[in-house]
């Protein structure tokens, strides 16, 4: 219900930032003169874990509590250069929070584990028209590749004992993605993104899994100079 909560939320942005935009823009960069332009960009949205579990417990004498997120936090941050007003060259990093668990027991024995993804993605994004007289709305295309770092860690702090375990593994992956890129002003580019992640196997569980494919949806604010 949440997930779709969200989703919704990102396209009535988008649609209600289109209709706006003109009163918005300053006409200054835009869809014509983005060729030998330079990009940096901020991106914050979900990534949909929902193949993880959501699990709270809680039992008897020797209780425990468990708690599992089924949505994951991303954000990245991206450089973009335009070979073209079409097509540009985008390189970023970022992190996914795919699994966080915490579990506290009678003993008052408490242990917690966090399972982050970090992709470093190279690609292009490809612009095949504007949708707007402005020519400030610009839907996009994009293809990245790259590593995708898995890191896990788990700590237990017992009565007289504490643990700790991280686990680090490395596979390859890609990114297809789509979206609306608003141009405002002289300076400024606000965007509304979707996106899947391909991935694969991680040799051992980054948390509760070996594989971490899916979507992400996030909003992005960034500067073109």
């Amino acid at each position: 219900m949440f997930n779709k909560f969200l989703i919704q939320f990102f396209l009535l942005f988008g649609l209600t930032f289109a209709h706006n935009i003109p009163s918005l823009n300053k006409s200054i960069v835009q869809f014509g003169n983005l060729e030998g332009r330079h990009g940096l960009d901020l991106n914050i949205g979900i990534y949909d874990n929902t193949n993880i579990t959501s699990i709270t417990s809680v039992s008897g004498i020797n209780s425990s509590v468990v708690t599992n997120s089924s949505i994951g936090f991303m954000g990245s941050i991206a450089y973009q250069y335009w070979f073209k007003d079409y097509l540009s060259f985008r390189i970023g990093a970022g992190a996914l929070i795919t699994d966080v668990k915490t579990k506290t027991t009678a003993g008052a024995e408490v242990s917690s584990e966090v399972a982050t993804v970090a992709p470093i993605l190279t690609g292009v994004n490809f612009y095949p028209l504007q949708i707007s007289e402005e020519n400030s709305v610009l839907p996009y295309l994009s293809i990245s590749a790259g590593p995708y770092i898995g890191v896990y860690n788990k700590s237990e702090v017992g009565i007289a004992t504490v643990t700790q375990e991280t686990i680090v593994e490395t596979v390859i992956g890609a990114k297809l993605g789509a979206g609306l890129d608003f141009l405002i002003g002289s300076l400024f580019k606000l965007g509304v993104n979707a996106g899947y992640h391909f991935m694969g196997d991680y040799s051992r569980p980054i948390g509760s899994e070996t594989n971490y494919s899916g979507p992400e949806y996030s909003l992005s604010f960034g500067f073109v100079f």
